[in-house]
């Protein structure tokens, strides 16, 4: 039974690994982003690829409020997504991914643009 339990993790394991490896952008993201005026903003992404769909969350740090990230797309090693900030405001982040760091811009009407970067936790 053990023996059983073992290899069902270890399938589960590596084929989540594969699935990872062959998305570059899935995994978490520790990333700070910076606006015109100089604040700085600390925030978590996640993105999941499920089936080859992208999903998953950006959290602010300082506050802990989570976001749904919207029509995430990755193309080669540039990824796009949106999150709605208010009901009025919906900022969009592009990023490229080198390795293990994430590098990129984010443009909104009310936030302004700045640039944001990322390095891979998992």
């Amino acid at each position: 039974m053990l023996r059983a339990i073992a290899t069902i993790f270890l399938i589960f394991f590596c084929s989540f690994a594969a699935s990872a490896a062959d998305n570059p952008i899935a995994g978490t993201w520790n990333c700070v982003s910076k606006s015109e005026t100089g604040v700085e903003v600390a925030w978590t992404l996640v993105v999941t690829s499920e089936a080859g769909k992208l999903s998953g969350t950006l959290t602010l740090v300082q506050s802990g409020d989570k976001l749904d990230i919207l029509e995430p797309v990755l193309t080669g090693h540039t990824f796009t997504f949106k999150i709605q900030i208010n009901p009025q405001e919906i900022v969009v982040l592009i990023g490229n991914i080198e390795g293990s760091k994430l590098e990129g811009t984010f443009k909104g009407k009310d936030s302004g643009t700045g640039p944001f970067k990322g390095t891979r936790q998992d």
